[in-house]
């Protein structure tokens, strides 16, 4: 019979719910953008790019998707495609959006109910926990 006490604790927290538990979903996943999300970045920003007003956008990840940033709306911005490229080839201007969404919803813009939970800022992983805690964060900001 195998020592259960000498094997290695698991790296991946639990979120507690009311039947078990549910692991945290790997970060490829977290970024993905669903289609709830989609509809509420470009809804928040005027139903087209957020600079220039055309309909046809792609969604940009202010924080991107490598450095952490997830697929949540605050960490979205739709933008006309030469201007999403130039996110990914002028710093400036991607930081310009990552400073922009921080003074519209706080510090945590680029987060979801994971890094919420994880950080200690919420009691547990549910999405009403989570849009309460940001809520609030875009109220103080003004956003």
């Amino acid at each position: 019979m195998k020592d259960l006490s000498q094997q290695p604790v698991r790296a991946v927290p639990k979120i507690k719910k009311q039947n078990g538990c549910l692991e945290i979903p790997p970060a490829a996943v977290r970024g993905r953008i669903n289609e709830s999300d989609y509809r509420k970045a470009l809804e928040y920003w005027g139903g087209g790019c957020a600079v220039t007003g055309q309909l046809t956008v792609e969604m940009h990840h202010a924080k991107f998707r490598s450095s952490g940033g997830r697929g949540t709306w605050r960490n979205l911005v739709p933008l006309i495609q030469p201007l999403h490229r130039k996110c990914h080839t002028d710093r400036e201007f991607a930081d310009y959006w990552r400073q922009e969404l921080e003074k519209r919803f706080g510090p945590w813009y680029w987060a979801d109910r994971f890094d919420l939970y994880k950080a200690g800022l919420i009691p547990n992983a549910t999405h009403e926990a989570f849009e309460k805690f940001m809520a609030k964060e875009q109220e103080r900001c003004g956003g």
